[in-house]
């Protein structure tokens, strides 16, 4: 079940999680050596992806940020154990995900339609951020109209917002007794 009639490897996809601790230099030697293990599995990576460091879901072994990589690659059946074997093996990985993709994978059809899907992300991500935008400068507005409506409404009851009540009004803000009684 290597190749298939029409000689295509299957596709498998790995996710993995290092701890934030490891540096540049130590990821690119772990990756270089997965990209070691597909080729010697007759394997052809297809697409690497660093996603970055992000929060965790939940800690893992009292890590809260891990580093993120995502690998596409095809290669004889093994290759997926042999790739989990060697992420087992490194102290630095916390968590590793494999998926089959096809048993006849297609690099390049897989390759544009990774494009595509990731052209209409940005785009959501555009469209949405001219919605903020828009709700943004929206709120602006009705606040620049309250405030007027504000000013507006202070010089009509004389007091231009200066004065011991609400709207302007003089005075000490509760009943008075009338002039000569006593309390």
């Amino acid at each position: 079940m290597a190749q298939t009639s029409t000689g295509l490897l299957p596709g498998y996809e790995t996710t993995f999680i290092t701890r934030g601790e490891l540096t540049d230099d130590g990821l690119k030697a772990l990756q270089e050596k997965l990209i070691g293990v597909i080729a010697s599995f007759n394997g052809e990576l297809v697409l690497q992806e660093d996603w970055g460091k992000r929060k965790l879901a939940y800690p893992i072994t009292k890590e809260t940020r891990g580093q993120y990589t995502y690998l596409a690659y095809t290669g004889k059946p093994g290759v997926v154990h042999e790739l989990e074997r060697n992420m087992r093996m490194h102290d630095h990985v916390l968590r590793f995900l494999s998926v089959n993709l096809a048993v006849e994978f297609e690099p390049e059809a897989f390759k544009k339609r990774r494009t595509e899907i990731q052209a209409a992300a940005k785009r959501r991500e555009e469209e949405r951020e001219a919605r903020r935008e828009e709700r943004m400068a929206e709120r602006r507005m009705m606040m620049d109209e309250r405030r007027d409506y504000r000013d507006h409404s202070d010089r009509d009851h004389g007091g231009g917002g200066h004065g011991g009540g609400p709207r302007g009004h003089e005075g000490g803000g509760g009943p008075t007794a009338p002039a000569g009684s006593e309390e």
